[in-house]
């Protein structure tokens, strides 16, 4: 839950500023969600436009955290087991 606030706010901030690389990079899978919305004439305006970006790219950026974190916590467990052996 503490990782989906801290993405949620990185997301706000990118979204905040929207002029350099690094903010699009964070907020690019809501813009991503938003364009394929916007294209299929279901975009949300206003606040929900808004929301849409930044709820998608906090989700999305969960989500690989979680997975890398996942994964290297398999990946040690797996490197102690054949030091054991």
């Amino acid at each position: 839950m503490s990782m989906l606030l801290v993405s949620v706010a990185a997301s706000i901030v990118a979204f905040a500023h929207f002029d350099n690389v690094a903010a699009y990079i964070v907020i690019a899978p809501g813009y991503l969600v938003q364009s394929w919305l916007f294209e299929h004439h279901r975009a949300p305006g206003g606040f929900g436009y808004t929301l849409t970006m930044v709820g998608v790219s906090a989700l999305f950026w969960t989500l690989i955290i979680l997975g890398l974190g996942r994964a290297a916590r398999s990946a040690a467990k797996v490197a102690r087991r054949k030091r054991a052996v």
